[in-house]
């Protein structure tokens, strides 16, 4: 039976309801005035005559009868029926983007005319279905803004937000994220969560506690030109080209999970139909069936918040990044570095899909999750949630439900606060760079002569101590410049610039400057 009603039409206090129609397994609303009790006896009398005789409702006032074959509903409503049931307004009603969105990711998009169906517009026996053999609608953004809010207001509004930096400047676009994340509001304002996608010009990034001398081939990336980033989470060492995005999710201390963000990720990405599924491991690191690796993640927790952070391989040069993080121990020397956190090598391969398409279905799921709804929806009501419980219609108030998510492109043109511009200038010193690694110590054996060098390295980069073994006399006096500098506690920054000056022969300060950063 079709059967639609007012159903919180006794709520006091409210000039406008929600109207719910029952019909096909389908159900819309819309918000309209209140239908008056007259009008609703009627209705109901009509609907019901021909099974019993209505006594439960008696508002004394008798009403003359007429006869409906059929419900009134969505395909059978004509201009008749506008004063009737008090539709005349609810012709112009017009979907809002949170239900477009989410009907066009159920696929129940036209796209001859490049609108949905509303039910002023729909006419009967037109109803179009998806067609397996079309291309699924790209998924737009919500709520996208750049300049009409400005950047730092955003970043502490008591209200979910994504950003989408599109600046390629790896220092500026960290600094940002830190930003992002130091501004966040406490989670017992409200919900704050955040959520940051960027890409980066390629660049080789290390975690907070790594060593990389050990983790990069820093003779390649000298000759490359590339710059080494070191972020300010922990996690492993990462190269970043145009064919990966990098995500960070930032959310309250308390509600930090190495898998949560990581499971939306998949849940996203898989419903894009990739040419291959992905799933979480036990690392929390996203892995292709094979066991392919192609998303790692880092972390960081501090202040009442946290963030988890990521970078997606979509289309990444993977011999690049291969030759990039391998390194040659005969040729570079070996590192010893315990306090240093080591990265853990792992297959990996590309997803294969376009960046705005990650990018696109991540905030969606983002918004589905964590989107705030408003007060003014169904569920801010205490009691008309109560009705649409005692109706069973929780699922789908929620659903339907606009929540709200800003989405704040920052390009160029987006004017940044200076402390990201300060923090940007900090990232990219050498003192953080490489001066902020764990003390270490660093060998080298010569490839033809009876050579071996050992240098400690303490904090800040300086070189501490100098061991030269050779059963060469000649060869140990080559090094008594700098044995003596290092000796006499003379701050030598650990680079092979300033090491092979102090070295007296030619060709064994250009050998250990190349061995130790390819800059003698």
């Amino acid at each position: 039976m079709k059967f639609g009603f007012e159903y919180s039409l006794f709520s006091p206090g409210h000039s406008r309801r929600r109207f719910f129609t029952f019909a096909r397994s389908r159900v819309f609303w819309h918000t309209s005035p209140i239908i008056h009790k007259d009008m609703l006896t009627r209705w109901l009398r009509f609907q019901t005559r021909q099974h019993r005789h209505i006594t439960a409702i008696n508002w004394n006032h008798q009403v003359p009868c007429r006869s409906f074959h059929n419900a009134p509903f969505h395909d059978d409503l004509t201009p008749a029926d506008d004063d009737f049931l008090n539709l005349a307004d609810f012709q112009h009603y017009q979907e809002s983007p949170e239900v477009q969105a989410y009907r066009e990711e159920l696929g129940l998009y036209n796209s001859d005319s490049g609108a949905r169906e509303t039910l002023g517009t729909r006419q009967k026996g037109t109803t179009k279905s998806p067609k397996n053999d079309e291309p699924a609608p790209k998924k737009q953004f919500v709520h996208e803004r750049t300049d009409s809010y400005t950047f730092a207001a955003l970043c502490t509004t008591k209200a979910p937000v994504a950003f989408v930096l599109r600046l390629l400047d790896p220092y500026l676009n960290l600094a940002i994220e830190d930003y992002v994340y130091n501004t966040m509001p406490l989670a017992q304002i409200g919900n704050c969560n955040r959520l940051m996608f960027y890409v980066n010009s390629p660049c080789v990034v290390i975690g907070k506690n790594q060593n990389p001398w050990k983790e990069v081939n820093l003779p390649l990336l000298s000759d490359l030109k590339l710059p080494l980033v070191r972020r300010r989470s922990g996690g492993g060492t990462v190269v970043h080209d145009f064919g990966n995005v990098n995500y960070s999710f930032m959310t309250a201390k308390e509600k930090f999970d190495r898998f949560t963000f990581a499971n939306l990720v998949v849940e996203a990405v898989n419903s894009l139909d990739p040419p291959t599924k992905i799933k979480v491991n036990e690392r929390g690191d996203i892995i292709t069936e094979n066991g392919d690796k192609v998303s790692g993640s880092a972390y960081k927790l501090s202040r009442g918040k946290s963030y988890h952070h990521g970078t997606m391989l979509l289309n990444l040069k993977l011999d690049v990044l291969r030759k990039l993080l391998h390194r040659d121990e005969l040729l570079l020397g070996h590192v010893h570095s315990p306090s240093a956190v080591a990265s853990v090598k792992s297959p990996v391969a590309n997803l294969g899909i376009e960046k705005e398409d990650f990018i696109n279905v991540v905030i969606l799921k983002f918004r589905e999750a964590y989107g705030s709804v408003p007060e003014n929806s169904v569920t801010g009501d205490p009691e008309e949630y109560d009705q649409a419980e005692l109706l069973g219609l929780q699922g789908f108030v929620e659903a339907y439900s606009e929540r709200d998510c800003e989405t704040f492109y920052v390009d160029e043109n987006v004017e940044l606060p200076e402390e990201i511009l300060t923090v940007r200038d900090e990232l990219k010193t050498w003192d953080w760079k490489f001066g902020a690694t764990p003390k270490f110590e660093h060998r080298f054996s010569h490839p033809k002569q009876d050579l071996h060098v050992t240098f400690n390295i303490d904090k800040k980069g300086v070189v501490s101590g100098l061991k030269v073994v050779s059963e060469s006399t000649s060869i140990k006096d080559l090094f008594q410049f700098l044995q003596q500098v290092v000796e006499r506690g003379d701050a030598v920054q650990y680079t092979g610039r300033n090491v092979a000056g102090f070295i007296l022969d030619d060709g064994l300060s250009e050998w250990l400057g190349n061995a130790i950063d390819g800059s003698s």
